[in-house]
């Protein structure tokens, strides 16, 4: 049964929004020696009446109904305070998913510096994910919003990289430091008949040119894996190692990875 839109916009504009929304954290690891570099926050809606909503359906809602701000400031609170315990036992990286079409570059300042300052976060270890989507539909916006937190001391990742329009000009033009490759290419590289694997050795050659560093979405498999290794892609993520889980649950994962 589809949603009801009401009750979707009631409830973001609830004052409970806060605590009905979940953080839930996938690792993210180096393929090189499977060590643990961050993780990636992810956004969850536990809705009262609805259930689980997945964030490809209340995020849009929430950006046509100009509502971002307030969801983008329950996840940098949210994200970073539990980022800051857990630099007490580990440096972890941190990846937050933002979007720019929907929030001005002043208010991502307003939320992250004040945070980072606050909690004593380097904020080389938090890295912005964008999509090359967003860049297109708001390229100045969004070239003037990367520039800026770059030069403020975030990281950022070029999100879902060759599943839209892919232009090389991102990568010489904005100071992304990583690259992730979309799930899509990732899931059929150990098939017997699948090219995905020259796209990738290609995005991994021009990810190195330009100085950054690739990220593999979705490994599901230990063949999957070796071939990722075997072609030296410098990190990954998927079911292989962890599925998103909730804060609670990090403590005893970490306890029991290599």
């Amino acid at each position: 049964m589809p949603l009801d839109t009401r009750t979707l916009l009631n409830g973001l504009r609830s004052g409970a929004l806060r605590d009905q929304l979940e953080v839930h954290y996938q690792p993210i690891i180096y393929l090189r020696n499977g060590k643990l570099m961050g993780y990636e926050a992810l956004l969850r809606w536990d809705h009262p009446e609805e259930g689980m909503i997945p964030p490809d359906i209340f995020i849009p809602f929430a950006e046509q109904h100009q509502m971002m701000f307030e969801v983008t400031q329950i996840l940098f609170e949210k994200v970073l305070n539990e980022q800051a315990h857990w630099n007490h036992s580990r440096r972890t990286m941190i990846s937050l998913n933002i979007s720019p079409s929907s929030l001005p570059e002043d208010d991502l300042s307003t939320l992250l510096n004040p945070l980072t300052t606050d909690l004593i976060i380097n904020r080389k270890q938090v890295i912005l994910e964008i999509t090359e989507t967003a860049i297109l539909e708001n390229p100045v916006s969004s070239g003037a919003l990367i520039h800026r937190l770059k030069a403020e001391g975030f990281s950022f990742a070029l999100d879902d990289f060759g599943t839209g329009y892919s232009s090389l000009t991102n990568l010489r033009d904005l100071p992304f430091s990583e690259l992730k490759v979309d799930k899509s290419f990732i899931q059929n590289l150990d098939a017997q008949r699948s090219n995905d694997h020259i796209l990738i050795d290609a995005i991994l050659s021009i990810a190195y040119a330009f100085g950054a560093f690739v990220v593999a979405e979705g490994i599901e498999t230990k063949e999957t894996l070796a071939q990722l290794q075997s072609m030296n892609c410098y990190a990954g993520q998927g079911y292989l190692f962890a599925k998103p889980m909730p804060a609670t649950a990090i403590d005893s994962w970490h306890a029991q990875w290599p």
